[in-house]
C-alpha cells in the first residue's frame, strides 16, 4: 500500500475561505427559518465535491439531517434518479414520511409498474409527486434543519430539474439548505440546464457560487501537502503549473508523477488504473459500461466472477481510490466513480467491439429481469450501445410507457422519438414494438406538444398523416388528419392550414355512418371556424358533432369527449352573440365531461375560455382563480406546456399583473427555465416582461424585447406585449423617440397579422405619450428631440387609430370590455398632455381602470394615471391639496407594488411640487436604490475597490462595476466619488460610512 498515493486523504482544506463563508452563512440562515437555494457551479474536478463534503460535515456537526442525491451520466433518461435517493434516505430517517405523503412511492426505486394498475393511479401526476417532495421537506425540517444536496445537475434528467425548480421557487420559511452542483465547462450553447439556470438565478432565495480554478499559490500549497515531502520541489512546481488550479488535476498529476509526469490527463487518470490487477481492471471496465455509479449484485451478475474474486478486485478499487462505497444508498449496496472524469477515461479507452459486448451483457442482465420498475430505461440504453436493435425498440417503447406512467413527458419523449429512428432499421418492427408506426408516430406528436415543442408536435402528426395517406383505410387518415388540424391550431398563423387539414377529413367521411370519428371532426371544424371568427358555420357544425354524437352510445367516453367539445365551440358563440352567461353555463356543462372522458385538451380548453371570458368583463380574481385551476389540471397531467396550457399560463401572468400581484405573476412568467422551444418561451417571456418593466429593470426589458422582437414573431399577443413593455421602459428611461419608433414597429406588425387587434389601443396611447416625452423640453430626464407640431400630428394620428380599432375590432364578448375601455379613455387623456392640462381626462381613466382592484383600492395603471393628473393639476393652478392626494396614491401604490420607476417619477414630482407623500419631512429625493446597490455603494463608501466589493458580496467584479453604473446614473454622479458624496447628503447611506 505504500505506493498509493493519498490523493488528499486527510489533507485540509485549501482556500476556498470565500465560498465556504457563503455556504456557512446559508446554514445559519436556514436554522432560523430563512432558507437558501446554493447553486454551485465550477469546471469538472475543480473542488465542488469536496466543498460539498465539508459544508455536509459542517451541517451534520451542527445538528442537520443531511440528504444527498445523484445525478448520473447516463442515457438511460431515468427520471427523478437524484430524489430517487433523497427520498430513500428521508424515508429511512422518517418513515412516517411515506405514511402522510403517499405520493412519495413514485420517487422510490422498485415500485411496480403493472399495465393493468388503476387507471388513476398510472395518471397520478407531476404536481402531486412535487407537493409530496415538498410537503415531506416542509414537516421534516420542523424537527432539525436540513441540508439537501443534488450533485451533477448537468446529468440531471428534466424531470429532476423541474423537481429541483419546484422546490426551489416554493422556498419561505423552511430550515433548508437546497445545494445543487453543476459542471459549468460542460453547458455547451445548448445545453437543456443553461435556461433553467438564467430563471433560477432570478428567484430570490437563490444564490450562485462560482467555483474558479485555484490561484497558483493555493494550487502550489495543495500539491506540496499531497505530495507529502516524497517529490523534488520543481516536479511539484510543474504539476501545480500544469493542473491550471485545478484540485483533481492537481491531485493526479501529484500521483503519477512516481512514473514520470503523463502529457495528457486521459493519461493520467489511466495510469492510475494500469498499476491495478487485472481483474481489477476488467471489474471498473465494467463498471464504467454501467455508468458513474453500479450496484454490487448488478456487476456481480455481469461479471461472472466468483464473490471472491469480484471482492478483491473490488477491494483493490477501493483502495487505490478509484471507486469508493456509495454510503448514501439505502435500498442497495452500490459503488461509485471517485471521479466522473475517471469512469469517462475507462469507457473511453474501452475497444469498439468490447463496448458493444459489455453493454450487451447489461442487456442481457435487465432482459432476464423482465419489466422491474425502471429497468425498461436502462435496457433500452445498454441494447442500444450493443447494436441489439430489436431488443432496443421493444425496450423503447416500454420505457415511454413507463415515464408516461410516473408523469415524466420529457423522457417519454425520448423514448418514444427513439423507437421512432429504430423502426426502419428492425425487420417487422410492428409485431417487435407491439405498436403500429402510425400510433407510435402519434404518440411523439402529442407527447411533443406536451412538452413545450409545438413545432416539432406539428412535423410529427403531418409524418403521421403521411403515413396514413399511404394506407388505404379511410377512416385512420380522417382520424390523423383531425389530429393534424387540432396540433396546428396550437401555433399562431396556422389557421387556414388547419382548415384545410380539417375539410379534408370531412370529405373522406362525408356519407359514412355516424361515428365518433365524424363526430369529432365536426367538433374540431367547430373549434376552426371560431379560431376563424366565422361564428355561424361554427355554431353549426358544434350542431352538427352535437347530433352525430346523440346517435352513438351516450356512456362511450369518446362521445363524451366529443359533446363537451363542442359544447365548449357552442359556447364561444354564444359569448360572441353577448351572452356570456350562457356560454359559462355550457362550459360548466361541459367541464366534468371531458373529466370523465379523459379529454385532456378539451378540459383545458373549458378552464381557459371560463378564465378568458372572466377577463375579458373585468372580472379579475374570478379569472385568476380559474386559471390557476386549469394551470394545475394541466401540472398534475403533465401537459403544463401543451396549447392551452401554455395559453393560461401567459393569460393568468397578464391576469395577475393588472391585479397588482406582482411577485405571483413574475414567478409564473418564468419558465424555470424548462426545456420548452422557442415558440413557448418566447410568449411567456414576453409576458414576464411586464412585471420586469413596472419593476425598473428597464435594460434587462430593452435588450430581451429586442431579442424576442428579432424573432419576427407570429404570435399578435408577443407581438403586442413587445411593443407594451419596450416602449413602456424607453419612456421610463426618458427615450420618447425610442418608444414611439417600438410603437410604430408594434403596430406595423399587428396590421399584418391581425388588423384592428384590440392590443393596437393600448399601444396607441403608449405612442402618444411617447411623442409627448419627445417633445417635451422639461419632460423629467427627456431631452427635447421631436419637433412639437411633427409631434403633435403623429399623436393625433395614433389617437384617431385608437378611435377605429376601437369601433372595428372584434371584442371577445361583442362589446369592448373595461379593459379595452379604459385604454381607449387613457388615449384620450394622453393627448391633452398636448392640446391643454385635463384633469377630468385623467379622473375618467382613473375610473375606467377601477377593475383592477375591484374598486378595492387603487391600481397599477389607476396610479400612473393619478399622476398624470397631478400634473395636469399643477398646470391648471390648483389647490396643493388636490396635488398631494394624487401623489400620495400614486406613491402608496409604487411603494407597494416595488415600481420603482414610477416610484421616481411620483417623487421627482413631489420634490418640484413641494408636496409631502406622508406625515414626515418634505420630500426632497427618491430613493431608488436596491438594497444590493446600497451595499455597492456602502463599500465603495469605504473605501474598497471593486474587486475587493466583489469579494465581500460573493458578486463578480464585473457585476459591482454594472451596479456602479447603476447607482451613478441614477443619481446623476459622474464618479464613484460623487455617487457616494450625493448618497450620503440625500440620506441614502447611514453617514458612518463615510467615518
Amino acid at each position: 500500500m505504500t505506493s498509493v498515493a493519498r490523493l488528499g486523504v486527510g489533507i485540509g482544506l485549501v482556500g476556498r475561505r470565500a465560498e465556504m463563508n457563503a455556504l456557512g452563512a446559508a446554514l445559519e440562515r436556514a436554522a432560523d427559518g430563512k432558507p437558501t437555494g446554493v447553486l454551485m457551479a465550477g469546471d469538472a474536478g475543480v473542488g465542488k465535491s469536496r466543498l460539498v463534503a465539508e459544508t455536509m460535515e459542517r451541517a451534520a456537526s451542527t445538528g442537520y439531517a443531511v440528504l444527498t442525491g445523484r445525478c448520473l451520466d447516463s442515457s438511460a433518461a431515468l427520471p427523478y434518479l437524484p430524489f430517487t435517493e433523497l427520498v430513500g434516505q428521508l424515508v429511512a430517517r422518517a418513515p412516517e414520511q411515506l405514511t402522510a405523503h403517499p405520493e412519495l412511492q413514485r420517487l422510490l426505486p422498485g415500485r411496480p409498474t403493472d399495465g393493468d394498475a388503476a387507471r388513476e393511479d398510472r395518471e397520478l401526476g407531476q404536481l402531486r409527486v412535487f407537493d409530496a417532495m415538498l410537503s415531506a421537506l416542509d414537516s421534516f425540517t420542523d424537527e432539525s434543519p436540513a441540508l439537501v444536496v443534488v450533485e451533477d445537475l448537468h446529468w440531471a434528467d428534466r424531470s429532476s430539474r423541474d423537481l429541483l425548480v419546484f422546490l426551489l421557487s416554493r422556498l419561505t420559511d423552511q430550515r433548508l439548505v437546497v445545494l445543487a452542483t453543476y459542471r459549468s465547462d460542460d453547458l455547451h450553447r445548448r445545453h437543456p440546464l443553461r435556461p433553467v439556470l438564467s430563471e433560477l438565478v432570478r428567484l430570490p432565495a437563490v444564490e450562485r457560487v462560482d467555483l474558479a480554478p485555484l490561484d497558483a499559490a493555493h494550487t502550489l500549497d495543495l500539491v506540496r501537502k499531497l505530495g507529502d515531502g516524497s517529490l523534488s520541489e520543481s516536479l511539484l512546481r510543474r504539476a501545480a503549473e500544469r493542473s491550471e488550479g485545478n484540485a483533481f488535476f492537481a491531485e493526479e498529476l501529484v500521483s503519477a508523477s512516481s512514473d514520470g509526469l503523463p502529457h495528457g490527463l486521459a493519461e493520467v487518470l489511466m495510469a492510475r488504473v494500469e498499476a491495478l490487477p487485472a481483474s481489477a481492471q476488467q471489474v471498473l471496465r465494467l463498471a464504467a459500461v454501467a455508468g458513474r455509479r453500479v450496484p454490487h449484485e448488478q456487476l456481480a451478475a455481469v461479471s461472472g466472477l466468483p464473490d471472491d474474486e469480484l471482492e478483491q478486485a473490488l477491494r483493490d478499487a477501493v483502495a487505490h481510490h478509484v471507486l469508493v462505497p456509495d454510503t448514501g444508498s439505502v435500498a442497495e449496496d452500490a459503488y461509485m466513480f471517485r471521479h466522473a472524469l475517471l469512469r469517462e477515461a475507462i469507457y473511453g479507452e474501452l475497444l469498439p467491439g468490447e463496448r458493444s459486448r459489455l453493454h450487451a451483457r447489461y442487456a442481457t442482465l435487465f432482459a432476464e429481469q423482465g419489466e422491474a420498475a425502471g429497468d425498461a430505461a436502462e435496457l433500452a440504453h445498454h441494447a442500444m450501445a450493443a447494436h441489439n436493435l430489436p431488443l432496443a425498440l421493444e425496450a423503447s417503447v416500454r420505457a415511454a410507457k413507463d415515464a408516461d406512467r410516473r408523469a415524466a413527458p420529457a423522457e417519454e419523449l425520448l423514448h418514444v422519438e427513439r423507437a421512432l429512428e429504430l423502426w426502419a432499421a428492425v425487420p417487422d418492427p410492428a409485431q417487435v414494438a407491439h405498436i403500429s408506426e402510425i400510433t407510435l408516430t402519434r404518440w411523439a406528436a402529442w407527447t411533443a406538444s406536451a412538452t413545450g415543442d409545438p413545432d416539432r408536435g406539428i412535423a410529427l402528426a403531418r409524418r403521421a398523416l403521411d403515413l396514413a395517406e399511404q394506407g388505404d383505410d379511410i377512416a385512420v387518415t380522417a382520424m390523423v388528419s383531425r389530429r393534424y388540424a387540432q396540433s396546428l391550431l396550437d401555433l399562431s398563423g396556422r389557421d387556414q392550414e388547419a382548415l384545410d387539414a380539417i375539410c379534408r377529413s370531412l370529405e373522406l367521411l362525408a356519407g359514412c355512418p355516424p361515428t365518433t370519428d365524424t363526430a369529432w371532426v365536426h367538433a374540431v371544424h367547430a373549434r376552426v371556424m371560431a379560431r376563424l371568427e366565422r361564428w355561424s358555420e361554427a355554431r353549426t357544425s358544434a350542431e352538427a358533432a352535437l347530433a352525430v354524437a346523440a346517435q352513438l352510445p351516450a356512456d362511450d367516453l369518446d362521445v363524451l369527449g366529443v359533446r363537451a367539445d363542442a359544447l365548449v365551440s357552442m359556447a364561444m358563440c354564444d359569448e360572441r352573440a353577448g351572452d356570456p352567461q350562457r356560454a359559462r353555463q355550457r362550459w360548466a356543462e361541459a367541464q366534468p365531461l371531458a373529466r370523465r372522458a379523459d379529454a385532456l385538451a378539451v378540459e383545458l380548453r373549458t378552464h381557459h375560455n371560463i378564465g378568458m371570458s372572466l377577463l375579458d368583463e373585468g372580472s379579475l380574481e374570478e379569472a385568476s382563480r380559474a386559471f390557476a385551476a386549469g394551470e394545475a389540471r394541466a401540472a398534475e397531467t403533465g401537459i403544463t406546456w401543451s396549447g392551452y396550457g401554455l395559453d393560461m399560463r401567459v393569460a393568468h401572468v397578464i391576469t395577475q399583473f393588472l391585479r397588482g400581484d406582482w411577485d405571483s405573476a413574475e414567478t409564473a412568467g418564468e419558465i424555470a427555465g424548462e426545456s420548452v422551444s422557442a415558440t413557448v418561451a418566447s410568449r411567456l417571456a414576453a409576458a414576464g416582461l411586464l412585471v420586469a418593466v413596472g419593476r425598473g429593470r428597464l435594460e434587462f426589458v430593452a435588450s430581451r424585447a429586442t431579442e424576442l422582437r428579432d424573432s419576427h414573431p407570429a404570435d399578435e399577443q408577443v407581438v403586442m406585449l413587445l411593443g407594451q413593455t419596450g416602449a413602456e421602459a424607453a419612456l421610463w428611461q426618458g427615450d420618447g423617440l425610442a418608444a414611439a419608433r417600438r410603437v410604430d414597429a408594434a403596430l406595423a406588425r399587428l396590421d399584418e397579422l391581425l388588423p384592428h387587434q384590440l392590443g393596437g389601443i393600448m399601444l396607441s396611447a403608449m405612442g402618444i405619450a411617447a411623442h409627448v416625452q419627445a417633445a417635451t423640453p422639461d419632460a423629467p430626464g427627456a431631452a427635447r428631440a421631436e419637433d412639437p407640431a411633427v409631434a403633435l400630428a403623429a399623436a393625433r394620428a395614433l389617437a384617431a387609430r385608437a378611435e377605429e380599432t376601437a369601433e372595428q375590432g372584434a371584442p371577445r364578448a361583442g362589446t369592448l370590455g373595461p379593459e379595452g375601455r379604459a385604454w381607449l379613455l387613457m388615449a384620450r387623456a394622453e393627448l391633452t398632455r398636448f392640446t391643454g392640462p385635463d384633469p377630468a381626462a385623467w379622473s375618467a381613466v382613473i375610473t375606467a381602470f377601477d377593475f383592477e382592484t375591484g374598486g378595492r383600492g387603487v391600481g397599477y395603471r389607476q396610479a400612473y394615471a393619478h399622476l398624470r393628473r397631478a400634473e395636469a393639476l399643477l398646470a391648471s393652478g390648483t389647490a396643493h391639496a388636490e396635488v398631494t392626494a394624487d401623489l400620495r396614491a400614486a406613491h402608496a401604490v409604487a411603494v407597494r407594488l416595488r415600481a420603482e420607476p414610477l416610484a421616481t417619477a411620483v417623487t421627482a414630482m413631489a420634490v418640484r411640487a413641494g408636496v409631502r407623500l406622508d406625515d414626515g419631512p418634505p420630500t426632497v429625493a427618491p430613493d431608488v436604490l436596491t438594497p444590493r446597490e446600497r451595499s455597492v455603494l456602502a463599500l465603495v463608501a469605504d473605501g474598497r475597490t471593486n474587486r475587493q466589493v466583489g469579494a465581500e458580496l460573493y458578486i463578480s467584479e464585473k457585476t459591482v462595476s454594472v451596479h456602479l453604473s447603476r447607482v451613478m446614473a441614477k443619481l446623476g454622479a459622474s464618479s464613484r466619488t460623487e455617487a457616494v458624496s450625493i448618497a450620503y447628503a440625500k440620506g441614502l447611506l447611514d453617514p458612518r460610512v463615510l467615518t
